[in-house]
């Protein structure tokens, strides 16, 4: 059995939450009218969606249903500014939800594929704290433990924080204001500021200029930089100046046995106009479609729980 998987990876600007207190979806439906609609959507800030009954939750999906024709459903995580993964039920069955009272199972999600139910698939859908890259690395070091599971895992989020290497947007970070300097930048003991790039780079490994490989990764890889095709260098994930590459697909080691990236796949949707008015989010989507050839079932999903 093999099939296509699309994904995408999208971080909707305050869940669509108005000033007023009302939820405005128009963006949310303008940001998916490119193809391929996703089987799997991994979205983040869904703000206060929890709160209001869900009912912003599943009005999105509702939207992006007629938008797509797809029969979307979804799970909705905790928290004021929720991750949720939003799928096509034909394609994929939920097996379990986030459990969040254990922090290694928070903003999880485990699926199996409905055309091989063996072949199972865990997500963790992402947003790390903006200001503070001391948790942003804690809750990498926690993630990083999956990068050697058996079971094909993925990571995707806004991770606030970019990863080193050579094919990623930079900035002037004298530019950036010293009183939020040190939420995603850096300084050497000399002084010199630059991307604070620790917590992702546990997760995938440190670029090493000398050999043009990553080192030290914990079994987790940049779907980009799979894609023989993807564009070099990769263009910023948010929109305005001076953007980083902070909305990162990862998989793991058992994933990539099971899959590849299809090559040209994976898309950075770039708004048409620098009009902010016409920005669907302040982060832009990410796409992605893997091909899953799996030569055998995957283990069954843990019930245990890490200390």
């Amino acid at each position: 059995m093999s099939m296509e998987l699309h994904l995408c990876l999208f971080n909707f600007e305050a869940g669509g939450l108005q000033p007023d207190g009302t939820y405005d979806f128009a963006p949310l439906t303008q940001a998916f009218l490119d193809e391929p609609h996703p089987d799997l959507l991994m979205l983040c800030e869904a703000k206060f969606w929890n709160a209001r009954g869900r009912r912003p939750f599943h009005t999105a999906m509702a939207h992006l249903a007629e938008t797509t024709g797809r029969p979307y459903v979804g799970e909705l995580h905790t928290g004021a500014l929720a991750t949720a993964v939003i799928y096509d039920p034909r394609v994929l069955r939920l097996d379990a939800a986030e459990e969040p009272e254990f922090p290694d199972k928070r903003n999880l999600a485990r699926f199996c594929l409905r055309a091989d139910p063996g072949y199972r698939l865990q997500v963790f859908v992402e947003h790390w704290p903006y200001a503070d890259p001391e948790q942003r690395l804690a809750r990498a070091r926690l993630l990083a433990t999956f990068g050697t599971s058996p079971i094909p895992t993925l990571i995707a989020g806004d991770t606030n924080s970019t990863s080193s290497g050579p094919h990623l947007p930079t900035q002037d970070w004298t530019t950036v204001p010293i009183g939020i300097r040190d939420h995603k930048g850096r300084h050497d003991d000399n002084g010199t500021w630059h991307a604070d790039t620790r917590a992702v780079d546990r997760l995938i490994g440190t670029w090493n200029p000398t050999t043009g490989h990553r080192t030290n990764s914990a079994g987790f890889h940049h779907l980009a930089e799979l894609d023989p095709h993807a564009p070099n260098p990769l263009p910023p994930t948010v929109n305005g100046p001076n953007g980083l590459h902070i909305d990162y697909i990862l998989g793991n080691q058992a994933l990539l046995s099971s899959a590849t990236v299809t090559p040209g796949s994976y898309r950075i949707h770039t708004p048409p106009s620098a009009d902010p008015t016409s920005w669907p989010s302040d982060h832009r989507r990410v796409s992605c479609t893997l091909h899953v050839h799996p030569a055998s079932t995957t283990p069954h999903h843990s019930t245990g729980h890490r200390a």
